[in-house]
C-alpha cells in the first residue's frame, strides 16, 4: 500500500525591504502653458522623481542657468529658436549646468530638420503634444538615468 505524504507547507518569504529611492533631481521645467507645466511638475513631485523649478520662458531659464546648476532640463520648443540656442549654450558649457546634462523637450510637431538638430544636441526624449502623463513620467525617469555614453565608458 502506497503512503501519500502531504506536501510540506512553504514557509513565508522574508519581507523584502524596498530598494532605497534616489533623491529627487533638480529639474528646470520651461513650459509656457500653465496646465502642461503644472501637470509635469505635479507628476515629478508626486512620484518623488524631481524637484522642478518652473519658468514660462526661455529668457527666464537663461537667467536661472547663469546662476544655478540643474540635474536635468525639460524644455518646451514653443520658442523653438530660443530653446535650440539655449540647448546649444548648455552643450558648449556656457551655463552653470554640466555640458552633458540630460534634456527632454516637448513640441507640437517635429519635422526632419528639427529632429536632426535635437539629435545633435543630444536630447534624450521628445514628447509630441498632446502627450500622456505616462509619457511625462517615462521622460523624467529617463532624465534620472546616467548618460548612455557614460554608462558605456564605465
Amino acid at each position: 500500500m502506497a503512503v501519500i505524504h502531504a506536501p510540506r507547507p512553504i514557509p513565508p518569504a522574508a519581507p523584502v525591504a524596498p530598494a532605497p529611492m534616489a533623491p529627487p533631481i533638480d529639474l528646470l521645467l520651461v513650459e509656457p502653458h500653465f496646465l502642461v507645466r503644472r501637470t509635469v511638475a505635479a507628476v515629478a513631485r508626486d512620484m518623488r522623481l524631481a524637484d522642478p523649478r518652473e519658468v514660462t520662458t526661455i529668457e527666464q531659464a537663461e537667467a536661472l542657468l547663469a546662476a544655478s546648476s540643474f540635474d536635468a532640463l525639460f524644455l518646451s520648443l514653443d520658442e523653438e529658436a530660443a530653446a535650440l540656442g539655449l540647448m546649444a549654450r548648455v552643450r558648449n558649457g556656457d551655463t552653470k549646468c554640466a555640458r552633458d546634462v540630460p534634456i527632454a523637450v516637448t513640441a507640437a510637431a517635429c519635422a526632419t530638420p528639427l529632429a536632426m538638430r535635437l539629435k545633435q544636441l543630444e536630447v534624450r526624449r521628445l514628447l509630441l503634444r498632446p502627450f500622456k502623463v505616462k509619457g511625462v513620467l517615462d521622460a523624467i525617469v529617463l532624465l534620472r538615468q546616467p548618460s548612455p555614453e557614460l554608462h558605456k565608458a564605465a
